[in-house]
């Protein structure tokens, strides 16, 4: 995947176009393995028996591994596997008077909380409009997103008509309302300055963290500083070795791509700095097992400012 996941605020409408509505046409009759059963069981359970006013379903509900998940969404499988995706369970609903509208739910399962907020923060444009369904829900365009405890749902439609977006949001709630929903970990978020952040720009990289492969387990965030704005990061390390090993890594890629700055002396950090290209300066330190920077900040000053924010309002755990 490597620098896959960088791009994936930048892809957005890419990416749901490239999981196409399936609509009304009807699929070959599904082999499930015993695996498949089991994995998908929730999930296809949860979907089983809906039944919006007005729409009628269309097919069986289909369900899907991490195994053969290219088979519904070729093109964003390794998004989803890049999450730790245990299966996905598709559903659609057309309206017998007019089978060009159309619901179709996607249902997935996440594995953890935290995997569903993952793939719920990337895929969420920014500016949607946010919608009171599950832990987290938005629109975007005639689309409805949600995620609860460890589940992720997209609901597609056929698009803006008022019957359609009435029967999606009520679906939406009654799915919510069947998931089984634990809170999701939000470490990154606690460990975050809440000050001057960017709300809906929160997203968290499992993988391939600003386009690193060597960065993982990371949440990243929007902040606003006046007119200005720069990205912010945390990555969670497995101990202090691996955090100092993941940022040697970091300060190699810093000299391979940029031009190292003067170190400066933040909080009792010892901060990395270096000049990106075009006036963009990145800053990085390590503050015990945690990995911690800024990114796209215009000047040098104005990294050192940002880095001494971040610092100044970092939470670690002791």
């Amino acid at each position: 995947m490597n620098r896959w996941l960088a791009a994936i605020p930048f892809l957005f409408p890419v990416l749901v176009a490239a999981q196409e509505p399936a609509g009304p046409a009807k699929a070959a009759p599904q082999r499930l393995t015993p695996e498949m059963k089991a994995k998908t069981e929730a999930i296809a359970r949860a979907l089983d028996g809906l039944a919006p006013e007005g729409f009628a379903r269309k097919g069986v509900v289909e369900r899907y591994t991490e195994a053969n998940l290219y088979e519904k969404i070729d093109g964003r499988s390794e998004l989803f596997q890049a999450y730790d995706v245990a299966g996905l369970a598709f559903v659609t609903f057309s309206r017998p008077d007019a089978p060009s509208r159309f619901i179709d739910i996607f249902l997935y399962d996440m594995a953890t909380p935290l995997g569903a907020f993952g793939v719920y923060s990337v895929e969420r444009p920014p500016g949607s409009k946010p919608v009171a369904i599950g832990d987290a829900a938005h629109r975007g365009g005639a689309d409805l997103f949600f995620r609860k405890g460890r589940y992720y749902a997209s609901i597609l439609t056929s698009g803006p008509d008022e019957a359609v977006q009435k029967a999606a949001t009520a679906l939406a709630g009654t799915l919510a309302d069947r998931l089984e929903g634990k809170a999701a970990d939000l470490w990154g978020l606690a460990m975050l300055p809440a000050q001057g952040r960017i709300e809906d720009s929160v997203q968290y990289l499992m993988v391939d963290a600003l386009g690193l492969d060597f960065l993982t387990n990371a949440f990243t965030a929007r902040y606003r500083d006046g007119e200005s704005t720069f990205t912010a990061f945390v990555a969670r390390c497995k101990s202090e070795a691996n955090a100092a090993d993941v940022l040697a890594r970091y300060r190699a890629h810093l000299e391979e791509f940029g031009s190292l700055s003067e170190p400066a002396r933040i909080e009792g950090a010892s901060v990395l700095l270096a000049d990106m290209g075009g006036g963009d300066f990145d800053g990085a330190c390590r503050v015990g097992n945690v990995l911690v920077g800024v990114t796209a900040v215009k000047g040098r000053d104005a990294a050192v400012k940002a880095m001494t924010f971040l610092l100044k309002g970092l939470k670690v755990p002791k």
